[in-house]
């Protein structure tokens, strides 16, 4: 069995204490422009160069890997008891999370053009993820629940 991949089960704990404030983060300094003070480097890009030089706030890039971290302690850690089903219903829900993530990036490419693009492929990789957890847990939920009732 190739549990050895997984992380240990007491990280699912902190990406569960993570995801929250973090998706908030992303969610404020992504659609309302929020920048926490100690996140701004000062002087980033020199002058002189291409560019100008400025201060540059890092707190949607920090909010981003944030949440994608979480999500990724969540999605990869293991379970209290894991034993061949249960990595069945993982390869399962993970087939799955693949082939929507794989329609929903055609059907973005189809749609969206130039910065809308980048922004939709920027929370697209949110995707995976996500519909493997949910996918994930709802078969776990399920399995539990009929066997409770035998």
């Amino acid at each position: 069995m190739l549990t050895k991949l997984l992380l240990p089960y007491r990280l699912k704990f902190i990406g569960l204490a993570l995801l929250l404030p973090m998706t908030l983060l992303l969610i404020l300094s992504g659609v309302y422009e929020y920048e926490l003070s100690w996140l701004t480097w000062d002087g980033f890009r020199k002058t002189g160069d291409l560019f100008y030089g400025s201060d540059e706030n890092f707190t949607y890039e920090f909010a981003y890997i944030g949440t994608f971290l979480s999500m990724f302690l969540i999605a990869f850690s293991k379970e209290k008891i894991e034993d061949e089903y249960i990595q069945k219903l993982r390869l399962d829900s993970l087939l799955l999370a693949f082939y929507l993530y794989s329609l929903i990036s055609i059907l973005g490419t189809l749609v969206f053009y130039s910065f809308d693009y980048l922004l939709f492929m920027g929370y697209n990789t949110f995707s995976l993820q996500l519909v493997f957890i949910i996918r994930f847990r709802w078969v776990m939920y399920r399995q539990q629940e009929t066997l409770t009732l035998i």
